[in-house]
Order: C-alpha cells, then structure tokens, then sequence
C-alpha cells in the first residue's frame, strides 16, 4: 500500500507535507503511510476515492487500474464518465485558485483554505459534468464567480 500511496501523490504533484496537509492530516501521518508504518482511515480513503483513486487498487495487492475509469449510470438515467481526471481538474483548480489569491491576505483562514476550496469545486464539478467539456465549462465558471467574491 505504501508505494500506492506515494503513486497517488506524485501525481497530484504534491510534496508529503502538501499532501498532509491537502487532506486534512497531521504532518508525519502522510510520511507514516509511505513508510508502510501506518496505514489510512476510512476517512482519507473516501477523500481519495472522490478525486478519482480506486480504493481496491490502494488496499488490495491486486494490480487493478490506480483511478477508477467506469461509465456510471445517474439517478436520471444520463451516463456520467467518472473518467474524468479529478486530480487534473484539482490541479487546475488550485493553480487557478493561488494566482487568485497570491495578493488577498487569507491570514484568518484555514491553513489548507485554497486546497479545500479547490477540493470542493473539484467535487463538485465531478458530480454535475458529464463529459470534459462540461467540466472545464464548470471550471470557467465557478473561477470566475470566485474572482468576483474576492473583488466585492
């Protein structure tokens, strides 16, 4: 599971303590879980599996695929491609959501504020988007409300 873990990190591009702190979690847990010390809760697991991870691929030895790439069916009958790359669109996202930021004083917001922002908007728009189009519409959407919040 360790080397899985540490997979999923490097691609999202993230650093063990951006990691850590990107999912809620105390600096050295992160370490922990790549050094095969410890391993994740239920919690950071579902928090995987909602930016696209296959948690049987992260706790099994199976060698299934490390995202999930399935044609869900919705409530309304509308075929929603869970293929779509969260971890690109959180990417996207939070480099959006740091240029954004870069000159505002979030000083009195959370530590991780922008990553959870990011997170959010991510999850959002994997539940709503049928297809990459839709989601990058949504990105440009839900980017641009957020400039405005910030210049009122």
């Amino acid at each position: 599971m360790k080397e899985k873990l540490k997979q999923i990190r490097q691609s999202l591009n993230k650093t063990q303590k951006e990691m850590s702190s990107f999912l809620g979690l105390g600096e050295i847990t992160w370490q922990n879980y790549e050094r095969g010390i410890s391993k994740p809760k239920l919690e950071t697991l579902e928090k995987l599996s909602r930016l696209g991870f296959n948690i049987n691929w992260i706790t099994s030895n199976d060698d299934d695929n490390m995202k999930t790439e399935k044609v869900l069916e919705d409530s309304n009958g509308f075929n929603n491609i869970a293929s779509i790359n969260k971890a690109k669109i959180f990417n996207m996202l939070l480099n959006e959501l740091k240029i954004l930021y870069e000159n505002i004083d979030i000083s009195s917001k959370p530590q991780n504020f922008i990553e959870n922002k990011a997170f959010d908007m991510t999850l959002n728009i994997s539940n709503i988007a049928k297809n990459d189009n839709e989601a990058l519409s949504m990105i440009q959407v839900l980017l641009n409300n957020e400039k405005e919040l910030i210049n009122q």
